[in-house]
Order: C-alpha cells, then sequence, then structure tokens
C-alpha cells in the first residue's frame, strides 16, 4: 500500500464529485442518476483514506520489527570473560599436572601401556587371615 496511491485516489474522488455537480448544474445528469455516481465518488474518497490507514499500519508493523531485531541485538548478553578465562586458565593447569603426574609416576625403564597393563595391585592385596 503506498501513501501516495492513497492521495490519488482520494484527489479521483475530489475530482469525481465535482464532476457529477457540474454535470448535474449543466442539466446533462438528472437526479435520478446522481445517488450512483455519489456512492462511486464516496468509494474513491474512503478507499483513499483506507489506503492511507493501511500504510500507516503496516509502516508502523515493519518499525516494531526491526525495533525487536535491533533491541535482541542490544540484549544479548555478554559474555563474562574473566570467568571464561580464569576457567580455560584453570584446566589447562590441571591437565599439564596430571601429565607431568603421568610421567613423574611411570618408571623410567617401562612403556605407558606396560605401565598400566601390568599393575600389582592384586599383589599387595593380602587377603589371608591375621591371628
Amino acid at each position: 500500500m503506498n501513501a501516495k496511491l492513497s492521495q490519488h485516489m482520494t484527489l479521483l474522488g475530489l475530482c469525481a464529485m465535482a464532476f457529477y455537480g457540474v454535470m448535474l448544474a449543466t442539466g446533462k445528469l438528472s437526479v435520478d442518476v446522481m445517488p450512483q455516481f455519489a456512492v462511486s465518488a464516496l468509494i474513491f474518497l474512503t478507499s483513499g483514506r483506507l489506503m492511507r490507514k493501511a500504510a500507516r499500519v503496516m509502516t508502523e508493523e515493519k518499525d516494531e520489527e526491526q525495533e525487536k531485531i535491533q533491541t535482541k541485538k542490544v540484549e544479548r548478553e555478554e559474555p563474562d570473560w574473566s570467568f571464561l578465562t580464569n576457567l580455560l586458565n584453570w584446566t589447562a593447569a590441571l591437565l599439564v599436572v596430571g601429565i607431568m603426574a603421568l610421567i613423574i609416576m611411570k618408571p623410567v625403564g617401562v612403556s605407558f601401556t606396560e605401565a598400566f597393563s601390568d599393575t600389582l595391585a592384586h599383589e599387595s592385596f593380602y587377603a589371608g587371615h591375621v591371628p
């Protein structure tokens, strides 16, 4: 709906009313036909107003949608960079400490697979009767 089109429709309605008035004043049209012409001019006039209102409503809806989009962009929370930095630092520190603990606890002449598969945990467990 274009606002210019609504102005043209209103102008057309006014011109139609003026034309019908001139035709009635000169005697070219009788009073019997006047109601139909008046109704058609009234339709042109009201259609201009209706089109103008529709154009206004559509622009308001577009403005509201744009405002919602802008507020969503503005309302988006900023990440807590200090918390995320601390989390990353502590995770990296625990990872490095864990790797160092594995390297230090492994005996020198043994590979990692042998160290994990051949544990002596079953030998250090004593399930016998203690008097």
